[in-house]
């Protein structure tokens, strides 16, 4: 505070977006980036002006052009997300309508007076811990979440050991998750319109930005987590940096990890996994220099993972989602070429603890 104890920045100051229920404060066309406007039209299957800024010989073009095509699959409009459980209640909390009917036209039809007090009471817990992030974090990781803003793929890289030149392949499976993955969380956010923190508490602000698009689901978290799982899918480095199944008083006992699941993502607890803890680590830090809600986070992540296991023929863990398979051989082909970058280590002799790492400390 200032020599007459007033506050350095107006964060007392918070806006509920419902005060009009009919009319609810929400993203809109002109809000978005002029460059990415034409999200917040309807889906265009072929995806024309999304490859128009895109290289269309490379992998990840093909692979978002298969991925787009079969919108019927995976777009809001278009099933039932949260009868997935591809967003969790929590998720969607902070919005007091149904959220099988969000669209401009009927979004705050017939909206209960208690779910409109419950969703503003979320709202502001999560914009007050918003404002304690702002007041105790951001200093210490604004550096680390400015380099993670426009260069997140840089931390998985340097984070997992790769680059170019041995590891051409993982390479263009990270590009590939960043090509499927804008075409679907910039879908969602197109469906669900809901602005940005800084908007309803003005004094959070942001460092840089905020980006011009909606702020549900977080992009970054969506991105972070999607990209994960699909490195996670190499044997050679979901063993170092995959899901612990060991019980918690053996993970000091150096076993190898296992591959992931879809259900290890749901909820909202840390993950047991050194490449998913920095995936919350990215979403986080997005929470810290006052861009998103949590519950942007927890849907980026929740998303993420239902799409993933759409999209992986061996694994549709996900007995909800009766949609079936989202085909997309390009990505098949590059994530079966980039398995092949990677040593894989011997496996532990199957152990009787029951756990998916086979390792028995009895051996030992």
């Amino acid at each position: 505070p200032d020599n007459a104890g007033i506050d350095p920045f107006p964060l007392e100051y918070i806006i509920n977006p419902y005060q009009n229920p009919a009319k609810p404060l929400l993203w809109t066309s002109l809000d978005w980036d002029p460059a990415l406007r034409y999200w917040s039209i309807e889906h265009d299957p072929h995806l024309s002006e999304f490859q128009a800024s895109a290289n269309p010989d490379a992998p990840a073009t093909f692979a978002a052009r298969e991925f787009g095509v079969q919108f019927e699959k995976w777009h809001p409009k278009h099933i039932d997300y949260t009868g997935f459980n591809w967003l969790e209640p929590n998720d969607l909390i902070w919005w007091p309508g149904d959220p099988k009917t969000v669209n401009p036209g009927d979004r705050a039809g017939g909206i209960d007076p208690a779910k409109l007090k419950t969703a503003w009471d979320t709202i502001r817990s999560e914009l007050e811990l918003l404002k304690i992030y702002m007041e105790d974090d951001r200093e210490k990781y604004l550096t680390e979440a400015e380099r993670q803003a426009d260069g997140q793929t840089l931390y998985y890289v340097h984070f997992i050991g790769a680059d170019a030149i041995r590891h051409p392949w993982t390479m263009a499976l990270i590009e590939c998750g960043l090509a499927i993955g804008h075409v679907a969380y910039l879908g969602y956010k197109a469906h669900f319109r809901r602005v940005r923190p800084s908007v309803l508490r003005p004094g959070l602000t942001p460092p840089f930005g905020p980006p011009a698009h909606p702020s549900f689901p977080s992009g970054h978290s969506f991105l972070a987590h999607f990209i994960a799982l699909f490195l996670l899918k190499i044997p050679g480095l979901y063993q170092r940096f995959g899901v612990s199944r060991a019980k918690k008083r053996h993970l000091d006992d150096g076993v190898f990890l296992d591959r992931p699941q879809w259900s290890d993502l749901s909820g909202e607890a840390a993950i047991n996994s050194p490449l998913l803890r920095v995936a919350g680590r990215v979403a986080v830090n997005r929470e810290r220099i006052g861009l998103h809600y949590p519950s942007d986070s927890f849907a980026g992540r929740h998303l993420a993972a239902g799409i993933w296991d759409a999209l992986m023929p061996d694994e549709r863990k996900n007995t909800n989602y009766d949609k079936g398979p989202i085909d997309c051989p390009t990505l098949e082909i590059v994530l079966d070429r980039a398995k092949a970058e990677w040593p894989v280590y011997p496996e532990a002799a199957e152990g009787s603890e029951g756990d998916q790492t086979g390792y028995n400390p009895n051996d030992h």
